[in-house]
């Protein structure tokens, strides 16, 4: 239909009057249609010039944000249009290009009942005048997404509880059964003595004590790794926290003889994620490189944008694990260290289904490992990497 316009404003001169009717009720019907489509979908669209006037506004829009009361909000200005200040103000920062990590969910009462809805803002730029943009304003309710979430996050979480609950009654069965032995032995000292003195009862004491410390240290371990996870998600670009954890850990890296290379996507977009806990899964694994490194090596850190993921690859040349010992790499308490607690990627995959992803890991016995942690990409920045991907095919040509 694009092309047909073209070839007719092309040779308008030589249209005559029944011809250009043709051409401007052909356009009326595919408007119209266009219209139709964007009615049929659950989301809000609102469509802006560059001075944020609107031009369209589906019907649904006023039900999901608080908008003015209006008929049709066709030519008004969207600051006047829309009532909610602080939908209001995310949107002219999004526009300006303020903030971009902010965040994107807005909560209102609906009845009894609390409505979230994400709003997304992205601009086109008129093929005919590079100075000139539009926008587009997707207003999408994501309340049975968000609770759904969370009804997986605590089914997740109470099978996670049941596996750590059996890790750490196979953890404390050792300490308990040297506690016993030894507390058998002191009393038979005891017996045959009738009365023992510091140095007799010594050895048996330390072990008590060290064992008491093992038990000490597999409840607080279990504690740290069933507490809730305090996770306060934002919508913004990754490669920000990716690279601080890579500057961090760059000194560690070079003291054990280990290079660092750095492998960043010119373009990413914005994924759901929490600051703190995705660096505290990029350090864990960073140790776990650094541990099978011992020798020095290398470690590349990849950032990509894969499908529907954004995926952050850690990659070392280490010595490389064998199949049997892959298969059980997230279980709670399973570690090859000697003094490892075999929590550290167990919390990795905990942080992971957190976000809603997933980790895997590929590696070969002898030739290093691979660790990719997978963030799904919102639906919301659909609409964003589709310009992005036809920017840079315009560029190419």
């Amino acid at each position: 239909m694009r092309s047909f316009v073209r070839r007719a404003i092309a040779k308008i001169d030589q249209l005559d009057r029944r011809q250009i009717v043709g051409v401007l009720q052909s356009l009326s019907n595919e408007l119209e249609m266009l219209e139709n489509a964007l009615e049929s979908i659950e989301d809000g669209v609102i469509l802006t010039d560059a001075d944020l006037v609107i031009r369209y506004a589906t019907s649904n829009c006023r039900t999901l944000v608080p908008m003015a009361r209006s008929r049709s909000y066709e030519g008004m200005a969207l600051e006047d249009a829309l009532s909610d200040e602080h939908v209001k103000a995310y949107i002219i920062d999004q526009v300006h290009q303020r903030d971009e990590e902010a965040d994107n969910e807005f909560s209102f009462q609906k009845g009894d009942k609390i409505q979230t809805i994400a709003v997304t803002v992205t601009s086109y730029k008129d093929a005919a005048n590079a100075k000139a943009s539009s926008f587009v304003i997707m207003l999408s309710d994501v309340t049975a997404h968000n609770a759904a979430e969370r009804r997986l996050r605590r089914s997740e979480n109470l099978a996670s509880l049941t596996t750590m609950a059996a890790g750490v009654a196979h953890e404390i069965k050792n300490p308990l059964a040297a506690m016993d032995i030894h507390l058998q032995l002191l009393r038979k000292a005891f017996i045959r003595k009738g009365c023992l003195t510091s140095d007799d009862g010594a050895r048996y004491l330390d072990v008590l004590e060290e064992e008491i410390g093992r038990l000490n240290t597999i409840v607080v371990d279990f504690l740290f790794a069933v507490r809730p996870l305090d996770s306060r998600p934002r919508l913004a670009q990754i490669r920000g926290t990716v690279a601080e954890v890579c500057a961090f850990a760059k000194v560690e890296l070079a003291a054990h003889k280990i290079i660092l290379k750095e492998e960043f996507a010119s373009y990413l977009p914005r994924i759901h994620f929490d600051d703190h806990l995705v660096k505290q899964a990029l350090l864990n694994l960073i140790k776990n490189a650094m541990a099978a490194m011992e020798g020095g090596g290398t470690l590349t850190v990849t950032l990509r944008h894969e499908g529907n993921d954004v995926t952050v690859q850690v990659a070392d040349t280490g010595i490389g694990m064998e199949e049997q010992t892959i298969a059980k790499l997230f279980e709670p308490y399973f570690t090859t260290k000697a003094s490892g607690t075999g929590l550290g990627l167990t919390m990795v995959y905990k942080i992971m289904k957190e976000h809603g992803g997933d980790v895997t890991v590929y590696s070969k016995k002898g030739e290093g490992s691979v660790f990719t942690l997978h963030f799904p990409v919102p639906q919301s920045e659909y609409l964003a990497i589709e310009e992005a991907m036809t920017g840079e095919a315009s560029d190419e040509t």
